[in-house]
């Protein structure tokens, strides 16, 4: 019979301060590093202040997790897009934490957490329904002085939080919000470029694209979202460092591919991915679409295109949630603009030589994701009969009760409708604005 243990059920005390021998070293300076900023106006703490009582009422779970760090001796703060986006009175879809301790220290604190990641490794902390994310300070790489490619393997040097600011992207991401004060830390001047309403890269643009290929896309997409406008320096960094996007990994221009159009700003976030290059890059078939139709001497498809996108957007901002093939649809449509006027849209989507097809290899988009793509052009022909067999009155669901319970059914109707309205013909909306009932999967 085993003997019951005195310790059993007691919760493992995580002693302060066992950092490795170089994050000791750099904490031991940082209280000099992070030196109050120049004084703040009256207004802009007041403005600060706000941001710790929007956090109560957004994310209560962040409020549980800073204060057991500091407790345990380390320095915890808020950072990344979140501080941006509640400086510029946004909802953030996400709370990211950082701290001086590692991730191992933070997974001992926390029954609810796993480790993550393997070029940036970082603590995943699982509530209910939110995860909130543990980083450590990080600290620049230097690159191999005998490599000419500067392009991040590896990303777990742990540093001080100055270092940690100077090593991200964007000085608009390089904000910090400190609970016990209320008050947002910034190292890299992010407050200054928020006022100013611009992106600007920490640090040599040219060096910071070559260092990640993805935060030229990520670039974009900040500037879509926010209606900011890209530094100079920053354009013209994108326009000579594009290629070096064909090094990122293919899932990361996947996954931020999504992330630019779908939050309403895939108007804006397409077309400046056009002028800059970068839609050549990864989609050179899109890229040519776009320039016969820009010289076609009737704009309708041309005007068409944008309207469409701006039509996704608004419905995304009023709370649409779409699909990842409603995405690429809208964003893929020029190529298959031919084929829908003609009523000869191709089904067949298993043909790797099939235009779609190599497309979705190079974009890693999921065969369900390609499959749809396709189902909602081939429906469009189906969606735009004008009267049903016997003639006479238009039919209100053309294609019958089994076509309107297809997956996919709602996302081809949607872009049967952004599409239409952009065309000016309203006229074919109307059959379609009763509601439909809820599909099913095949």
């Amino acid at each position: 019979m085993r003997r019951p243990s005195r310790l059993r059920g007691r919760r493992k005390q995580v002693r302060p301060q066992t950092s490795p021998p170089a994050l000791e070293a750099a904490s031991e300076t940082e209280t000099a590093i992070i030196a109050p900023p120049p004084e703040p106006t009256e207004a802009d703490l007041r403005r600060q202040w706000r941001v710790g009582e929007r956090i109560q009422e957004i994310c209560p779970e962040a409020l549980r997790v800073i204060p057991r760090l500091s407790r345990n001796g380390f320095r915890t703060y808020l950072c990344g897009g979140c501080v941006r986006d509640l400086m510029l009175d946004l909802r953030p879809k996400d709370f990211d934490i950082a701290t001086n301790a590692t991730p191992r220290q933070v997974k001992r604190l926390f029954r609810n957490s796993r480790i993550i990641g393997r070029r940036f490794r970082l603590v995943q902390l699982t509530f209910q329904d939110k995860i909130l994310e543990v980083s450590t300070f990080r600290a620049a790489i230097d690159p191999p002085s005998d490599s000419p490619d500067l392009l991040i393997l590896q990303d777990n040097t742990f540093g001080t939080a100055e270092e940690d600011a100077l090593r991200r992207d964007f000085t608009i991401n390089g904000l910090y919000y400190d609970l016990e004060c209320g008050r947002v830390i910034d190292f890299v001047g992010g407050l200054r470029d928020l006022d100013r309403r611009i992106i600007e890269t920490i640090g040599d643009p040219w060096v910071r694209f070559r260092e990640d290929p993805v935060r030229m896309l990520r670039a974009v997409k900040f500037a879509s979202r926010l209606g900011f406008r890209l530094a100079d320096d920053v354009y013209s960094a994108i326009l000579d460092c594009r290629d070096e996007l064909r090094k990122a990994a293919p899932a990361r221009v996947h996954e931020e591919l999504l992330r630019l159009t779908n939050m309403g700003g895939a108007h804006d976030a397409v077309r400046l991915m056009y002028r800059t290059g970068l839609l050549w890059v990864m989609v050179p078939e899109l890229s040519d679409a776009l320039d016969l139709l820009g010289a076609a001497e009737d704009q309708t498809a041309w005007t068409a295109y944008w309207a469409m996108l701006r039509n996704l957007d608004a419905a995304t901002r009023a709370g649409e949630q779409p699909s990842n093939a409603r995405l690429f649809a809208f964003m893929l449509w020029p190529l298959f603009k031919d084929e829908l006027a003609t009523g000869r849209p191709k089904a067949d989507t298993e043909d790797p030589e099939d235009e779609l097809g190599a497309i979705a290899l190079r974009l890693r988009m999921s065969r369900r994701d390609a499959f749809i793509v396709r189902q909602i052009m081939y429906a469009q022909e189906r969606l735009g009969a004008p009267k049903s067999k016997g003639g006479g009155r238009r039919r209100r669901r053309p294609g019958g009760a089994g076509f309107a319970q297809r997956e996919w059914f709602g996302d081809a109707v949607f872009f049967f409708r952004a599409r239409s309205l952009a065309l000016g013909r309203d006229d074919l909306v109307q059959a379609y604005d009763a509601p439909v009932d809820e599909p099913r999967s095949d």
